[in-house]
């Protein structure tokens, strides 16, 4: 198996992300050597414009995989294994967004006609494998299938005034494969660099309602309450728990 690896590294990268990313590279070549891994991190480049070269590299290399890494992220050191376990087109990590009100970095579509998205905040629905299905994900932390990626057509990438370069892949490979899966595998926290301080699914309500006591303008009334699934107390064979999930990571 070939994976590229992409880092979207714009100048410098935070010391915890360096060290955790540091033990995130010596775990895979020490749990994964039967793996060839090639890594493009280039100096200053926009990210649209990164993911496009290392797909473009990928492709020439004959890679099985593209794993895309944030210079801004904290990721479980067996992350890696358990998105190509995900056994999906494009798999990723659990990741929030890391501004106001700090939404999940995945979508669902709003309505039958497939073409307007709406964060995945609520009413989250786990299949028989215990992943989240969706309709886009953020690439924080995510694992691409190059064979896919090939059936669309370049760029793959566009950054635009409404929309990230993600979740354009996300849509153009949904509009030119269908039946392509996009996932998301809840037992893969990652954690969102905040300046001094991360953001993480476990922590996202704490710092709501911190910038609401800020600024309670923030506050929407007769908001519904995030949940990042106390009906894991009756999970489905194969459904990872709460408490799975932090034994995971942690």
């Amino acid at each position: 198996m070939k994976i590229m690896v992409g880092v979207n590294t714009l100048t410098s990268v935070d010391r915890a992300v360096y060290s955790n990313h540091c033990q995130f590279w010596f775990r895979l070549g020490r749990k994964m050597p039967e793996v060839d891994f090639l890594l493009n991190h280039p100096y200053r480049m926009s990210i649209d414009n990164m993911r496009n070269m290392t797909a473009k590299v990928a492709i020439d290399n004959d890679c099985d995989y593209i794993l895309f890494i944030d210079d801004d992220v904290l990721v479980p050191v067996d992350c890696l294994q358990h998105l190509i376990a995900c056994d999906a087109d494009v798999a990723a990590g659990w990741t929030v967004i890391r501004g106001y009100p700090f939404k999940n970095m995945f979508f669902k579509f709003t309505d039958e006609s497939k073409l307007n998205l709406t964060n995945y905040d609520e009413g989250i629905k786990f299949n028989d494998k215990g992943l989240i299905e969706c309709a886009a994900v953020g690439f924080s932390c995510a694992l691409l299938r190059v064979s896919t990626l090939k059936k669309v057509e370049p760029p793959y990438f566009v950054t635009g005034p409404y929309n990230t370069e993600d979740i354009y892949y996300c849509m153009k490979l949904l509009a030119a494969v269908p039946e392509a899966k996009i996932v998301v595998d809840p037992g893969i926290l990652t954690s969102h660099n905040l300046g001094s301080e991360y953001l993480d699914p476990l922590s996202r309500i704490a710092y709501k309602v911190y910038s609401e006591a800020i600024d309670p303008s923030l506050k929407v009334e007769n908001e519904k309450p995030q949940v990042i699934s106390k009906n894991h107390d009756e999970p489905k064979d194969g459904t990872p728990t709460y408490e799975d999930m932090l034994k995971r990571n942690f």
